[in-house]
């Protein structure tokens, strides 16, 4: 396997307090489900730069009754933190109990999603449909800050559609009940993933609120958007997804143009080594399950590392970690041989109506 990457030199950004947890850095990596597991956090960590991590949306029921799927969503690490789980239910009663599991079992914060768009999650009165009924909403986030001690914060979008924008009224009154700190996307649930972030709806609702800090979340794909959100806006920390998917190092490089430090960009066997890490912290939660797991990762690689589509097609169907291992010296001899500019395209969100999802 090819050596550990290297941990970052750049000295820590600005960073953000959330409850009772001083963050060193006001750069966080956003849920995305199926991406941001373990696996991958563990590997974005040890590049440098990342204040916050946030688990794949957890179902408050399946935490409770520990299902298998729920443990390895919520499975962490020594070098995993600081982290915060995010749980969803559309039941009050589900997210206490899953918040006080979380906190008896040594987590030390948790987020309540108020923002996934899903008919799934929507259905089951989880997600954005709470925001649909403020005073219940409200009352929810009361009840799980008043059962534990660990950071309790929201997630949420502006709001159920353009005619219902509900987020900066929702944000002043979550702040009263006692949460410790608000993401907002800015995007209705209406929009889905589509059409583009709404930067004033994410700055009034930070005007909202009194004190807590509120995150910004949405289209940030390079350094320079993240700042332009943080000065736009005046949120006080952005939380990055997708971008961090198309360049993993952008954690690394905000760290170092705040701190007004050298960056380096990752030279090809660096970006190999990105991978290779990724594919081991993988293999080492699921054993030869992996290379199943790690298919869905093949096209981003391939549009990442610019490599010719006959080997990110063997990057797919690799059936053990023999078959990966001998693929790298492929992967960095062809390294940047094709070129792709829509990388953030290859992970998948819904496509259509929202109405369908």
């Amino acid at each position: 396997m090819s050596k550990p990457l290297p941990k970052s030199d750049t000295q820590a950004v600005p960073g953000v307090r959330i409850g009772n947890r001083q963050l060193a850095s006001r750069f966080f990596l956003a849920p995305l489900a199926g991406y941001t597991q373990l696996p991958f956090r563990r590997v974005m960590r040890r590049l440098g730069g990342l204040g916050l991590a946030t688990t794949d949306l957890v179902q408050a029921a399946h935490l409770l009754s520990q299902t298998r799927k729920s443990m390895q969503l919520v499975e962490t690490s020594d070098d995993d933190k600081p982290l915060s789980v995010q749980i969803f239910s559309g039941h009050a009663n589900e997210l206490v109990a899953a918040a006080q599991w979380l906190e008896e079992h040594g987590y030390q914060s948790v987020d309540i999603n108020m923002g996934c768009p899903m008919a799934k999650v929507n259905g089951q009165g989880g997600g954005a449909r709470l925001m649909c009924d403020m005073t219940s909403a409200s009352k929810l986030v009361g009840q799980v800050v008043n059962a534990v001690s660990i950071p309790v914060t929201v997630k949420m979008r502006l709001g159920w559609d353009a005619s219902s924008i509900s987020s900066p009224v929702l944000a002043r009154s979550f702040e009263q009940e006692g949460c410790a700190a608000i993401t907002i996307h800015g995007r209705t649930r209406a929009q889905g993933f589509h059409g583009n972030v709404d930067l004033d709806g994410i700055a009034a609702t930070v005007d909202a609120v009194e004190s807590i800090p509120v995150v910004g979340n949405g289209d940030v794909r390079t350094p320079e958007d993240a700042l332009r959100m943080l000065d736009y806006t005046g949120c006080a920390a952005v939380a990055i997804g997708r971008g961090a998917m198309l360049d993993p190092w952008i954690f690394q490089r905000l760290s170092a143009m705040e701190s007004d430090s050298e960056w380096l960009p990752p030279s090809p066997s660096d970006q190999v080594a990105f991978l290779a890490e990724h594919f081991q912290a993988m293999a080492e939660q699921h054993d030869d399950y992996a290379c199943i797991l790690f298919r869905k990762f093949a096209a981003w690689y391939g549009a990442r590392l610019g490599i010719p589509e006959t080997l990110e097609d063997k990057l797919r169907r690799i059936e053990t970690p023999e078959q990966f291992e001998a693929l790298l010296q492929r992967i960095l001899a062809h390294h940047g041989e094709r070129r792709c500019a829509s990388a953030t395209a290859l992970i998948k969100v819904p496509n259509g109506p929202v109405s369908h999802w």
